[in-house]
């Protein structure tokens, strides 16, 4: 087993060598990312590979109208290896392989349509919505993204990373189910990491019974998956938030993404 990562790291460096994104439209790029602030110059350039090869490996797709740019091209890649770089540390194959359900990344400019219709179960519980979305993942597609919500901006308390968001259900999904339980490195200790997540959704859950104003976004009550989804875009665009409300589930998420955003 040891001999075969060898050679795929050996294969990915070849690649990694042929196909580097272009020094200057990656400084190009990142100087619109503040997210990409936070990382120091060692951990940028493992991101810059990663990135390279996302865009190597992955389709883009831009459609309604929607213009890529090679500098939007390279922001939608860096964005989807800011949170796959910490995994090569894990030692349980490469970055990529984690991303290993998916192969394209549709882009509309806009929210759009999701095409389903409204269906509440025999015990009343909506089940599907029609309406816009700005996200979306299914089991055996790819990730669809509004480029309006997900291009780069400012930092701030009230986290949006729709592309992270929807990654999240991706690496979420690799062990078969959506349950806001992605398979867990070995180093990991899973009871502990079920004990983080169900105390802090059943925490959102109440203050949002209470009629208390959460501190995350609410959306993260809808279920255990989306709590998940949720906390990874804080992780990674406001940690400093996700550590003072719920610092076991930080405390997880930095075991699981083998990076620590608010000390980088």
């Amino acid at each position: 087993m040891r001999l075969i990562q060898q050679l795929q790291h050996q294969v990915l460096a070849l690649h990694l060598k042929r196909n580097k994104i272009p020094l200057k439209l990656w400084h190009q790029a990142i100087r619109k990312m503040p997210i990409m602030q936070r990382y120091h110059s060692s951990q940028r350039m493992q991101i810059r590979l990663l990135a390279s090869e996302i865009l190597r490996t992955k389709h883009l797709i831009a459609i309604k109208g929607m213009v890529f740019t090679d500098e939007i091209k390279v922001i939608i890649a860096t964005q989807a290896a800011i949170m796959v770089y910490g995994f090569e540390l894990a030692k349980e194959g490469s970055a990529m392989s984690w991303l290993r359900n998916w192969s394209q990344i549709i882009v509309y400019p806009m929210p759009f349509l999701n095409g389903r219709e409204n269906i509440v179960s025999p015990n009343g519980v909506l089940v599907s919505q029609s309406g816009l979305e700005s996200g979306e993942t299914q089991y055996q597609g790819g990730i669809v993204i509004d480029w309006n919500d997900d291009k780069p901006h400012r930092l701030r308390a009230h986290a949006n990373q729709v592309l992270m968001h929807e990654m999240a259900h991706k690496l979420d999904m690799l062990d078969g189910d959506t349950n806001g339980h992605p398979p867990l490195h070995a180093d990991m200790n899973e009871r502990e990491w079920f004990m983080a997540f169900e105390e802090a959704f059943e925490s959102l859950c109440q203050q949002l019974i209470k009629g208390r104003k959460p501190a995350i976004n609410p959306y993260a009550a809808t279920n255990p998956a989306e709590f998940f989804a949720v906390s990874t875009e804080y992780f990674f665009e406001a940690p400093a938030v996700l550590k003072r409300v719920f610092p076991a589930v930080y405390h997880q998420l930095t075991l699981f993404y083998k990076q620590s955003p608010q000390l980088d």
